[in-house]
């Protein structure tokens, strides 16, 4: 499933960031008088270290003295992690709400948080994980012999029922292009977009998806083959594409629906989407998405494994994000400067979209997720591990979820015991959200590497008018706070401003789980 989220579209807009859902909400809280709390820990870092709060430290602690300074304190909400650590579900959260205040001159007044205005992004009714029973003999699935060039044939559509008739227009290596020829007009730079994105993913995309799930390609059917790509036009705001996938016995095969209204002209802000570098990025979302499925149902002899969404659509984006990279020859430690590449007429807009629109919603998966997966694959690659075989370990891991188990009778590795397997039994999932967090706000602005995302320039720039910025800022003895909220399983970070003298802060959420890390970054 590749859906288009609203933040993307604004960079050929006038609109600002916070007309988009999906930032933390925030309002001021006033302090009230009365005694201090009681610190539980005192914070004394330099610029580039990081610390780790518990929760009865985050509610209060002691900040050093230090006019001028300034920290990000990340807090993560853990219950979708430790539910996976459970072998539970991670859905049916109430989005948590924090209070974050200076408390040096007496506790802050309470006050209830800022109403939540970020909601969950539901998959359109058209996304479909199929079974084995009743194959329509127009269905893709069906098909008993490979497709060829300029071959007609009848498909069942993507809404409704009565068959439609469709052309085949390329056949690059097992790739079958096709389109709806009812909707064909008027879109034949889409159609040629998308044969120059399924040649390079013939050439580039197979291999590296190969060494990272299965050798075998997947197939549309056993008959044909190939795996088809079928364009056709529905409405944009129900997403780019989707990927359908039967299992059937041992078997699970899958084909690619290509949304033919990604054009300009059909919304406003779509010119970003007219390059062969957007085909690229779709299209090699939904064939990570056929990989997946093959190789969990492979993996697990043909029983199947549900793996949480956002990790199968942040791994989804992830490889994308990846394949685009080389498309356009940025390197994977460039240091790519993303701000400088947000016009919707240059191509590499679209590598910038992963920095332009990554902000902690984990459980919305795709770019928030694809961030933090790229994250722990430069920590791989810092470890020792080559690029691609990191790239893999991470990708397999965000297939299988946190833990393997996913509340439906699967299980298997998961990330955590992958990540674990390579940079030691300690390694903690939660502190690894939180340092990547923090690293949003420090990227390129200390001289800790830890803190450095190797990619992307600046991802937390705070010139930039898109990408993560502080959810609010605190100011150490100033005796005000903020109040949060982010979506369920998100984290998000603060900015704290040092004082001259020694203060005292408390962080508190309504959820226990809630995790906690303070960096300095100057």
């Amino acid at each position: 499933m590749h859906p288009i989220r609203p933040i993307p579209l604004l960079l050929a807009t006038t609109a600002g960031l916070a007309a988009c859902g999906g930032s933390p909400a925030s309002s001021p809280v006033e302090a009230a008088g009365g005694p201090a709390c009681t610190a539980a820990a005192t914070v004394s870092l330099a610029a580039g270290q990081t610390q780790v709060l518990s929760a009865q430290e985050a509610g209060c602690f002691r900040l050093a003295a230090a006019d001028g300074a300034e920290y990000a304190l990340a807090g993560y909400d853990a219950r979708a992690l430790e539910a996976s650590r459970a072998g539970q579900g991670d859905g049916g959260f109430a989005n948590p709400q924090y209070t974050i205040a200076d408390a040096t001159h007496g506790p802050a007044r309470s006050q209830a948080a800022a109403p939540s205005t970020v909601t969950g992004a539901a998959a359109p009714a058209h996304v479909r994980q199929l079974q084995s029973a009743g194959v329509d003999a127009h269905e893709p699935f069906a098909r008993q012999a490979p497709w060829r060039q300029g071959e007609r044939f009848a498909a069942k559509p993507l809404e409704g029922t009565e068959p439609v008739q469709a052309r085949v227009v390329r056949i690059i290596g097992p790739f079958a292009l096709a389109v709806v020829e009812k909707d064909e007009a008027g879109a034949p730079r889409v159609l040629e977009q998308a044969g120059e994105a399924l040649e390079f993913l013939a050439q580039r995309g197979i291999p590296l998806l190969q060494s990272t799930f299965s050798p075998t390609v997947p197939t549309t059917s056993a008959g044909s083959g190939q795996l088809l790509v079928l364009a056709t036009a529905w409405n944009p705001d129900q997403g780019a594409a989707a990927t359908w996938t039967r299992t059937d016995g041992a078997d699970a095969h899958s084909f690619v629906w290509l949304n033919l209204n990604m054009r300009p002209g059909v919304r406003t802000g779509f010119e970003m989407f007219d390059h062969a570098s957007y085909r690229v990025k779709v299209l090699g979302h939904e064939l990570t998405h056929a990989w997946q499925a093959a190789w969990l149902h492979q993996v697990h002899g043909g029983a199947g494994h549900a793996a949480p969404g956002w990790s199968v659509e942040g791994g989804a984006d992830f490889v994308a994000m990846d394949l685009v990279r080389r498309y356009l020859g940025v390197g994977l430690g460039a240091n790519w400067r993303w701000t400088d590449h947000l016009q919707p007429e240059k191509a590499s807009v679209v590598f910038a979209l992963e920095p332009a629109d990554a902000r902690g919603r984990l459980t919305w998966g795709y770019y928030d997720a694809s961030s933090l997966l790229r994250d722990l694959q430069a920590r791989l690659v810092a470890a020792g591990m080559p690029a691609d075989a990191a790239l893999a370990e991470v990708s397999r891991g965000a297939a299988e979820g946190w833990h393997g188990g996913d509340g439906e009778g699967g299980a298997c590795a998961g990330l955590v015991e992958r990540v674990r397997a390579r940079l030691g039994g300690s390694w903690d999932p939660a502190a690894a959200v939180l340092l990547w967090t923090a690293s949003q706000a420090a990227d390129d602005r200390t001289s800790n590497p830890a803190l450095a995302n190797p990619t992307y320039y600046q991802v937390g720039d705070e010139d930039a008018r898109y990408g993560w910025k502080p959810a609010a800022e605190v100011r150490a003895g100033a005796g005000q706070g903020a109040a949060v909220t982010q979506v369920a399983g998100g984290s998000f970070y603060v900015r704290i401003r040092g004082a001259r003298t020694e203060s005292t802060l408390s962080a508190a959420s309504s959820t226990p789980d809630a995790r906690w890390m303070i960096v300095r970054i100057r």
